[in-house]
C-alpha cells in the first residue's frame, strides 16, 4: 500500500493545529485520515503499532490512513507541534494532486512509497511549508461544524492559495522522504563502517553493531547489501583481510601475530580464510609481495656533521675516533 493513491487524487483537509503542549496522552486510535505531525520545539513520543519514535526538534512523522498510533507528552518536557489530517479522496475539491503527480518525477515517486509511515528529518523547508499552510487555514476557522469543503468557508483567493501552500507542502514532504532514505542510510553505513574500522581486533557482533548505528539489523545489512554488495560478515573479513595484507607485506610480525592483529582467534582459521579470498597462503603471499624489512646500513654508521655533510664510519670505530 502506498502513502498516497493517485486514484484518489483530491484532497479534503480534514484537521489542523499547531499547539506548544506542557503534557499530553493521547489514547491508541486510527481515522481514516492520512496525518503529519511535526515537532517545532521540544520532544515527544510516537507509538505507532508496535514500534515508538521519538521526535524531536525538526523531525516530523507522516501515517497513512487507519494506522493506530498515539502520541504522549511527558509532564515537564513541554513540545510545541505542527499537525495536519487530510482524507485523499475520488469526489472533486479544491486541491487535486494529479497534476502534480504527472509534473513531478520525485512525487510520483513517493506516491509508490511502500511503507504505511515514515518517521524523518526536515532535509529542507518542511517546517515553514506546513506552517504557512496551518497559518493560512486558521484564517478561515469556521464557525460551524461539518465542513467538507473549502469553498464553503474560504474565498477563491484564499482557496487558491491553500491549495498552491498543500502543493508545495507535499513537495516538501517528498524530498524529505526520499533524501532521507537517501542520505540517511548512507550516514548509518558510514557509523557502522567507522566501528568496524576502529574495532577488528575485537569481536564485532552484528547486533551491537547496529545497535551503535542506531538501526535494526535487518536494516543495517540491507544497507550493506544495497551500497556495499555483500554481507556485514564478509565485509568485517574484508576489512581484516586488507589490514592482514599491509602486515604481510610492511611488516616482519609472524603469522601468528598478523593474525592476532587483524582480528582472528587462531592463526588456523586465518589461514583458511586467507586463502578462501586470495588463494594461497598467508605465508606463500608474503614471500609473493612482502619487502625487505631489514632496515641495515651494513657495518657503517651514518651522521651529520658539523658541516651539514652526511658522514659514514664503520661501526668498529666510534664517532670521535
Amino acid at each position: 500500500m502506498s502513502l498516497f493513491d493517485i486514484r484518489n487524487p483530491y484532497i479534503s483537509i480534514t484537521a489542523f493545529y499547531a499547539l506548544n503542549l506542557p503534557e499530553y496522552s493521547m489514547r491508541p486510535h486510527r481515522h481514516p485520515h492520512c496525518e503529519i505531525m511535526y515537532v517545532t520545539k521540544g520532544s515527544c513520543l510516537i507509538h505507532v503499532n508496535n514500534q515508538e519514535f521519538r521526535l524531536k526538534e525538526q523531525q516530523f512523522i507522516f501515517l497513512n490512513a487507519d494506522i493506530l498510533h498515539q502520541l504522549s507528552i511527558p509532564e515537564g518536557n513541554p513540545c510545541s507541534i505542527l499537525n495536519l489530517e487530510f482524507s485523499c479522496l475520488q469526489s472533486k475539491t479544491d486541491i487535486c494532486l494529479a497534476e502534480l503527480h504527472a509534473q513531478s518525477p520525485a512525487f510520483a515517486k513517493f506516491c509508490n512509497y511502500s511503507e504505511e509511515y515514515f518517521a524523518g528529518n526536515d532535509t529542507d523547508h518542511l517546517g515553514y511549508s506546513l506552517k504557512d499552510l496551518i497559518n493560512q487555514l486558521r484564517n478561515g476557522v469556521p464557525h460551524k461544524n461539518n465542513v467538507r469543503n473549502l469553498s464553503d468557508i474560504y474565498t477563491p483567493d484564499q482557496r487558491c492559495t491553500i491549495r498552491l501552500l498543500f502543493q508545495r507542502m507535499m513537495l516538501e514532504l517528498t524530498k524529505s522522504v526520499l533524501n532521507h532514505n537517501k542520505n540517511t542510510g548512507m550516514l548509518y553505513l558510514r557509523i557502522a563502517r567507522d566501528y568496524i574500522s576502529s574495532h577488528l581486533t575485537e569481536e564485532i557482533r552484528i547486533p551491537q553493531l547496529a545497535e551503535h548505528a542506531g538501526i535494526n539489523k535487518s536494516y543495517l545489512q540491507s544497507l550493506f547489501s544495497k551500497y556495499m554488495n555483500c554481507t556485514i560478515t564478509d565485509y568485517i573479513n574484508q576489512k581484516r583481510l586488507e589490514h592482514s595484507v599491509f602486515l604481510l607485506v610492511n611488516s616482519s610480525l609472524s603469522i601468528t601475530d598478523v593474525a592476532f592483529q587483524s582480528g582472528y582467534n587462531s592463526r588456523q582459521h586465518f589461514g583458511s580464510t586467507f586463502e578462501k579470498y586470495y588463494g594461497m597462503s598467508p605465508r606463500a603471499y608474503r614471500q609473493l609481495n612482502g619487502k625487505n624489512m631489514n632496515p641495515s646500513t651494513g657495518e657503517d654508521y651514518y651522521y651529520i656533521g658539523e658541516n651539514g655533510v652526511w658522514t659514514n664510519i664503520p661501526l668498529t670505530k666510534s664517532p670521535k675516533d
